[in-house]
């Protein structure tokens, strides 16, 4: 009876022991579960913030005769171009400038050039093309008044002006 007592015992002693490795693998999987939770959610945030700052830039600038999209437009671009890829009563008006060299016709049409390299990207990139409005302003319309390289940088640029659904 001394030693079926004992088995006993043992028997619940093995089990107890199972039973709160379980009952601490159960609590290591929940914490963990939480954890991954918690760090997919700071990540969304993280990549929310980012989209905001990105969707706040809305001027992009162009070198000299030139109607290439800078390295360093491209994330905001992109930016742009998913939400209006999730929006779809969005619309922008690409709004393209010259600084004030050269000729009006040759600066209307250049600043025609960069504000279709912006539209191809946003459409290549998630935008509809009857979501965009290309407008060409060439000169007219400089954001900096002056002469002089800083100024002239300033007004090759081309801005993106949402008519609705403004990000």
């Amino acid at each position: 009876a001394e030693a079926a007592a004992a088995k006993a015992r043992a028997d619940a002693d093995a089990e107890a022991t199972r039973t709160a490795a379980a009952a601490e693998a159960a609590r290591l999987e929940s914490q963990a579960l939480a954890d991954s939770q918690a760090k997919a959610q700071a990540d969304a945030a993280a990549q929310a913030n980012a989209l905001a700052g990105s969707l706040g830039i809305k001027t992009f600038y162009f070198g000299y005769d030139d109607a290439n999209l800078q390295d360093g437009d491209i994330d905001a671009l992109r930016a742009h171009a998913a939400y209006l890829g999730k929006n779809s009563g969005a619309r922008v008006q690409v709004n393209g400038h010259s600084d004030e060299r050269g000729t009006r016709e040759y600066n209307m049409a250049l600043a025609e050039r960069r504000a279709k390299a912006v539209a191809a990207f946003l459409t290549g990139n998630g935008a509809r093309g009857s979501q965009l409005e290309v407008v060409s302003y060439g000169e007219e319309k400089p954001a900096v008044a002056g002469e002089g390289e800083e100024s002239w940088a300033k007004n090759r640029r081309v801005e993106l002006e949402y008519a609705a659904g403004n990000p």
